[in-house]
Order: C-alpha cells, then sequence, then structure tokens
C-alpha cells in the first residue's frame, strides 16, 4: 500500500513537471498578448499546486525554480518584458516558503528588470514572514528601499535589522548609518552591489551585479568628464567640439573606454558627455516600444499615425519619447521610427 502511495506522488510530481512544460511553451509561444491575463488563469498558483502534490511541493518548486531562470533568460536577451515574474516567484515561494534564493533572485528581477520595485520589497517581505532568521532577506529590501524607492528611513531600518543577526557582515551595519545620513546614494549602491556579488550564490544575480557595477562606473566617468568640459568652457572661454579637445588642453592623458565595449562621445547640444552603449540601449528600447504602439494604431485604424503626435493624442503615450545623444525620425509611410545618433555625424 505504502508503494502504491509513493508511485501514485511520483506519478503526480512527473505529470505536473510536464504540464508546467508544456504550459510554459504555451505561454512563451503566445508571446503575452492582449489576452494575457485568460492564459494566467490557467496557470497554476502555488496553493493549487501544494494540494495536488502530495507532500512533493519542494520538487514541484524545483521545477519551476528551473523554468522561471529559463523565463528569465529569454526574456533578458529577447523583449525584456517579465510579465509573468510576479506570478512565477510568487508560486515558487508558496510552493517553497524557506527557498531565501528565490525571494532574493525574484525581487531583484522584478525591481530591476521589470521596474516593479514595489512588488519586489513586497516579495522579500513575504520571505522574511517565512524565513526570520536570513538576515540577507532585510539586507536586500533595505537595498531596495536605498537603490530603487529611495526611501533612506526604510533601508536603514531594514539595514540595522539585518546587522542583528550573528552572521550578518559588518557591511550591513555601516550601511544602516549611511542610509540614516542619507549618505552618498552612488557610492553604497557600488558597494552594495559589491556584496550581493560577493554573497550571493545565483550565477545570473552575480551577472546582475557585475552589470550594475559596470552602469555605476559608466556614469561615473560619464559625469567626470561632462565636468572637465565646463571646467575648459571657464578657463578657457572656449566650447569644446569633441573629447579630443580635453587631450589637447592636457586635462586628460587618454578617454577611459566604456566598460560596456562602445565609448564615450561630447553631445555638443547639451554639453554632456554620453556613452554610446548607453544611448543606443535607450533608443533600442524606445524603438521597441513605439514599433508595438505603430502597429497597434495601424490594427485600430487602419493606418499608420501622420505623425507620432497622434500617438500622444490618442494617450497612448504622454509625450514624443527623446533621447539625449540621438534624433528620432519617423516615415508614416512605412510606420517606422529610426535614431540618428550624434557621434555618427561626426564621423
Amino acid at each position: 500500500m505504502r508503494r502504491k502511495h509513493v508511485l501514485a506522488g511520483v506519478g503526480i510530481v512527473l505529470c505536473s513537471a510536464v504540464l508546467l512544460y508544456f504550459l510554459g511553451n504555451t505561454l512563451d509561444r503566445r508571446r503575452y498578448s492582449g489576452d494575457v491575463i485568460e492564459e494566467m488563469m490557467y496557470f497554476p498558483s502555488g496553493h493549487v499546486l501544494s494540494t495536488a502534490s502530495l507532500g512533493y511541493d519542494a520538487v514541484i518548486a524545483d521545477f519551476l525554480w528551473l523554468r522561471g531562470i529559463q523565463y528569465y533568460g529569454e526574456h533578458h536577451r529577447g523583449d525584456q518584458e517579465y510579465h509573468l515574474a510576479e506570478h512565477i516567484f510568487s508560486t515558487i515561494t508558496d510552493l517553497d516558503p524557506l527557498f531565501v534564493g528565490a525571494y532574493r533572485f525574484g525581487a531583484f528581477v522584478l525591481a530591476q528588470d521589470a521596474g516593479r520595485p514595489a512588488a519586489g520589497a513586497e516579495l522579500l517581505r513575504k520571505g522574511m514572514r517565512s524565513n526570520p532568521y536570513s538576515w540577507q532577506l532585510p539586507f536586500d529590501l533595505g537595498f531596495l528601499y536605498f537603490v530603487e524607492l529611495e526611501n533612506h528611513a526604510k533601508a536603514a531600518h531594514f539595514f540595522k535589522f539585518a546587522s542583528r543577526f550573528e552572521d550578518s557582515p559588518e557591511i550591513a551595519r555601516r550601511f544602516s548609518a549611511f542610509a540614516y545620513r542619507k549618505a552618498g546614494k552612488t557610492s553604497i549602491a557600488k558597494e552594495l552591489w559589491t556584496e550581493i556579488h560577493r554573497s550571493s550564490s545565483n550565477a545570473v544575480m552575480k551577472d546582475n551585479a557585475e552589470y550594475a557595477l559596470k552602469n555605476i562606473r559608466l556614469e561615473e566617468v560619464a559625469d567626470t568628464l561632462t565636468a572637465m568640459v565646463r571646467r575648459l568652457e571657464l578657463t578657457s572661454g572656449l566650447v569644446p567640439k569633441n573629447l579630443g579637445d580635453l587631450k589637447r588642453a592636457g586635462l586628460v592623458v587618454r578617454i577611459p573606454p566604456d566598460p560596456f565595449g562602445g565609448h564615450y562621445f561630447l553631445d555638443n547640444e547639451t554639453g554632456k558627455v554620453l556613452s554610446t552603449t548607453r544611448v543606443s540601449d535607450e533608443a533600442e528600447r524606445s524603438k521597441r516600444d513605439l514599433d508595438k504602439l505603430l502597429t497597434r494604431h495601424l490594427d485600430k485604424h487602419g493606418r499608420y499615425p501622420v505623425a507620432l503626435a497622434e500617438l500622444v493624442a490618442d494617450g497612448q503615450i504622454p509625450e514624443i519619447p527623446e533621447i539625449e545623444g540621438a534624433a528620432l525620425e519617423y516615415d508614416p509611410l512605412k510606420g517606422e521610427v529610426e535614431y540618428a545618433f550624434g557621434w555618427e555625424e561626426r564621423k
């Protein structure tokens, strides 16, 4: 009899795994169109799966965890939209409330990639309720409140809470004091990402931390070079035409490389130093969003808008997107948008 129960349980687990696999593929093929809400109704919640799993919750959670990592990777490389992320990580943590790594990774996906820091904070709070002896969860919550939500008081509270655990790092105590003083956001963010990179065993989170640290470095160099441009203008009365003028004036020996493989350039319209990587990435995201809106306008009106201002008039966007270092061009006959980049004009 006992063997029958075991076999039945294993059968349910395997069937559930197959169901989740084919369900995941179906959702991906549908690419989250307008009926995504209806599709979500068929994605089992953690409570439903827990009832059907006959005590194999952790096994199902592991299947979903692998699916969640795959889901993140596909969309990180693709459309960078994460509509199902909150539901996926909520389901995983319903099934396995002690899975600290799922709370941490899910929270950062929601906050950093999906642009929903409040949802990420709520996932961490849920994890704290189930894992009251984990210093990592309140530490991450302090991070989100400081860097993403910019609530220094709450950030300080959770850093201090994390510092009370015997196994918590010294950095939690220091950040509690920094947050209370509202000390330099950039310098703290750099140390926070460094600590997350050091303490996390999740390879994706480590990659995200490295990416964030490169972004901080990019901003620091761009700000420093912009300050040098301003200094040259004030001391010489000359308006630099490019970054080569900084070298000729003896302000820098060389222009540092963009940490993502691009290069820095001087935007003559604003006088700011920008990164080709950052500008092209922002342009790519903007183009992708506008392409979707133009397709929607065509489906609704049977034509492309005569001008992008029609999208504003229809309430599709609050304003026509502007990106420093790039000029938006629109062809109403083809319904195509492109960006012309400032650094290309000076080649």
